[in-house]
């Protein structure tokens, strides 16, 4: 006879238990607001929880998973005993989401396993769902054995045409799904609900679809939910890129494609599904932190299979473990303990079926009958006649298997799968940081190797600025004096420009090369980078030989554009002279102009090669201060009649003072019609060219600013290397060379200045060039 108190028709008890009292607290207090008629009992363990009901019926248990002295499995199977009854309704909540864990938990015919974090609005609704299931039948009600599980998606639109018409789409997919009417009830029945995806559509009332996107992505428990924007009024590629910056996971407009639709959500929940998994692997994680300690330890594959399966044979009971280590199907190494008899010791070699079943499953297998499985038939002499088979799944492939073996047939169970499979995610993170180990210890060799062959001088310096590593290349630089680690680089020795640009580059943090002459007349290039501890690598390459064919080259250069240009002379004037010398019919004078503009390109490029090369060779310059105020008002007056051509504004801001130059005049004249002269030309009829200069002290800031065709932001980086030109758009409709700017560049930095370009393609650019006063 049952000594229980029984619930009454009316009335409804929930058991709920956490070892954290403000979690229990806080669940106890919202499920007390479902009604009157619901009697609401919370425990802080197992045992409070036995000690708590040992004479009252329960309907509905919500447990903990992870508890001191007890679990939640064990609480229920003890309550499935209970002199009450039975509760109606078990659900257990778990941080760690393992597809064994929901294995036991419907054995013991657990109605849900929630994953935390879940929401106290959450458990209201699922006690409400079970109330009102309860009130169908007097009988407690038993959960069927559920078939795999349907994605749940979320359909948020305030139409209900469309609603109507997407949910028809789902369920012919087989998906279940659940409706809002606006933005504020499907922010909360994301949280409520968890749905797998997200159908939301943007012109809705109370919340618009952007505000609830930005809340999903900002509330880390449904921060993962893929959302599809599906919208008929937001069509503007602004808005589709607002939507896409937002978090959207796609943006499709109506009216759509059913089947392109419903293969882009098939994607979507694909993708769900493998990021689901590995937020269950990164939770499984931290069920076995000792034992993870234990093998993160440990950089040799052997140690760690020994610690490996010793601890776990003697935890499961197990008579024998191996471990074994793949390649494809192929077993390359097997490590193996037991804790048996040598004589009783079977060899065992999974066989490829085996492998290629758990490749497929992804997870582990029990092997209740050794000798007959059809996956694997251990021989029937030997003493083995049950196994255990747990995949080490590393960041990318399968790295190997986990067997531990019993004499006795059906002796490992689901609870050993668990603890298994918890410990083979900590094992493989640790056999990949062994073989990473390995790789490392390679490779330093391998670099070390490249190190001592290196034609290039390498060498290392700490944050101080002293010498940690070189290589023997590096070593033959410095022949008047022996080098030492951990010292610096003499000051005193020649050596100050190579030491003064390692103090820009650490000072700034960036990397930096350039060319540097060594005492004894070598000519290096420089490369300084930082490295993390705050230090940095140098490698200088000898480029002595380059830099005499190179000399050669530009006197080549200069002395051919000079030859070049009487020819050119000579054909521009006897041109000019053939229809002095007769009448020429139309054709004839064609022809005569289609050379004169020939030669006047030719004439331009073999000038600006000329002005290249003497730039390059660094020819005598006749520098003297030259007045900017007037060499502006100058430039812009001798433009303005070839800007008027094209109906185009050239204006000159004045300065007010006179500002002097240390220059070239020639040059620096060369630099504004260079660049005054590609703003007119690169500008449309009607456009602006606007010449600007700022003082500040010691330096005048020059800009030259349009608003024509603009540079592309590919080519901005390119846009002062030789022969260089943009290749798109209207530009492509301009003449030109590609020198013109690289002489700007040249003079512009060889008078200690800097040039720099700004450029909006389709808006203008503006080239501002850095000067400093004259001393």
């Amino acid at each position: 006879m049952k000594t229980s108190e029984p619930t009454s028709q009316d009335q409804v008890r929930i058991l709920v238990v956490d070892d954290h009292p403000n979690t229990a607290t806080t669940l106890a207090r919202a499920l007390a607001q479902i009604g009157p008629a619901v009697d609401v009992i919370s425990a802080m363990n197992g045992f409070d929880a036995l000690e708590k009901v040992k004479n009252k019926g329960v309907d509905i248990l919500f447990t903990d998973m992870i508890m001191p002295e007890m679990t939640g499995l064990e609480l229920i199977e003890k309550m499935q005993n209970h002199p009450g009854g039975k509760p109606a309704f078990t659900y257990l909540i778990t941080a760690y989401d393992v597809p064994g864990l929901k294995v036991t938990a419907q054995r013991l015919k657990v109605n849900e396993v929630i994953i935390k974090p879940v929401r106290p609005e959450r458990i209201c609704q699922i006690a409400t769902t079970a109330i009102d299931e309860m009130k169908l039948s007097t009988q407690p009600i038993k959960k069927k054995t559920p078939s795999k599980r349907k994605f749940k998606i979320l359909v948020a639109d305030d139409m209900p045409d469309n609603v109507t018409l997407l949910v028809r789409y789902l369920e012919y997919e087989g998906y279940d799904y659940i409706a809002a009417r606006d933005g504020l009830e499907a922010l909360n029945k994301v949280r409520d609900e968890l749905p797998d995806l997200v159908l939301l559509d943007v012109n809705m009332p109370n919340l618009d679809g952007f505000s609830v996107l930005e809340e999903i992505r900002s509330d880390p428990a449904v921060a993962h939910i893929p959302v599809i924007i599906l919208t008929a009024a937001r069509l503007d590629p602004s808005d589709v890129q607002s939507g896409l910056n937002l978090g959207a996971d796609d943006y499709v407009t109506k009216p759509f494609d059913r089947h392109e639709l419903m293969a882009r959500i098939r994607t979507k929940l694909r993708v769900k599904e493998a990021e689901d998994a590995i937020r269950r692997r990164n939770r499984e994680l931290n069920l076995l932190p000792e034992i993870g300690k234990q093998l993160s330890a440990r950089m040799d594959i052997k140690e760690l299979a020994d610690i490996l399966l010793k601890r776990t044979v003697e935890t499961l009971g197990a008579i024998q473990g191996n471990m074994f280590i793949l390649e494809e199907n192929h077993v390359l190494e097997n490590y193996r303990v037991e804790l048996i008899p040598s004589n009783v010791i079977q060899t065992l070699t999974p066989p490829e079926k085996l492998i290629q079943h758990i490749r497929d499953m992804h997870q582990g297998l029990i092997i209740e009958d050794a000798v007959n499985d059809p996956l694997w038939q251990i021989d029937p002499n030997g003493a083995i006649r049950s196994a255990l088979v747990i995949p080490l799944y590393g960041r990318h492939a399968l790295l190997g298997l986990i067997v531990l073996t019993h004499e006795q047939e059906s002796y490992f169970n689901t609870d050993h799968l668990l603890l298994l499979q918890a410990i083979a995610s900590q094992a493989a993170i640790a056999i990949e940081n062994a073989k990473l180990y390995s790789e490392v210890v390679k490779e330093q060799k391998r670099i070390a190797a490249i190190l001592r062959h290196a034609s290039e001088a390498i060498l290392l310096f700490d944050a101080q600025g002293k010498l940690t590593l070189l290589n023997p290349s590096g070593e033959k630089l410095f022949t008047d004096f022996e080098t030492r680690l951990n010292q610096p680089l003499p000051t005193d020795h020649g050596y100050e420009a190579f030491v003064q640009m390692l103090h820009e580059a650490h000072t700034s943090q960036m990397a930096k090369s350039g060319e540097i002459v060594w005492p004894d007349q070598r000519t290096f290039t420089a490369f300084i980078a930082p490295i993390e501890d705050g230090g940095q690598v140098a490698i200088l390459h000898d480029v002595s030989h380059f830099k005499d064919l190179e000399q050669v080259k530009n006197e080549f250069i200069a002395t051919a554009s000079h030859d070049l240009k009487n020819p050119l002379t000579s054909i521009g004037g006897y041109t000019t002279l053939l229809g002095q010398a007769g009448p020429l019919n139309e054709q004839q004078q064609e022809f005569v102009e289609r050379i004169q503009h020939a030669t006047k390109t030719m004439g331009e490029l073999v000038q600006n090669m000329m002005a290249l090369a003497q730039l390059d060779l660094e020819a005598t310059q006749k520098h003297e201060p030259v007045n900017m105020k007037e060499l502006i008002a100058e430039m812009a007056h001798e433009f303005t009649p070839q800007a008027q051509e094209k109906l185009q504004t050239l204006t000159a801001d004045p300065i007010s003072t006179p500002v002097h130059v240390n220059g070239d005049p020639l040059q620096l004249r060369q630099v504004f019609r260079n660049l005054i002269s590609n703003a007119i030309k690169y500008t449309p009829q009607g456009g602006h060219v606007h010449v600007r200069a700022a003082v500040k002290p010691g330096l005048i800031t020059i800009e030259v600013e349009d608003n024509g065709y603009g540079i592309p932001a590919t080519d901005l980086p390119f846009i002062f290397n030789r022969f260089y030109r943009v290749r798109s758009g209207k530009a492509l409709e301009v003449e030109g060379n590609g020198l013109g700017l690289a002489i700007v560049k040249s003079v512009i930095e060889q008078h200690g200045g800097e040039i720099t370009v700004e450029s909006q393609f389709g808006e203008g650019t503006r080239f501002r060039f850095v000067l400093p006063f004259a001393v």
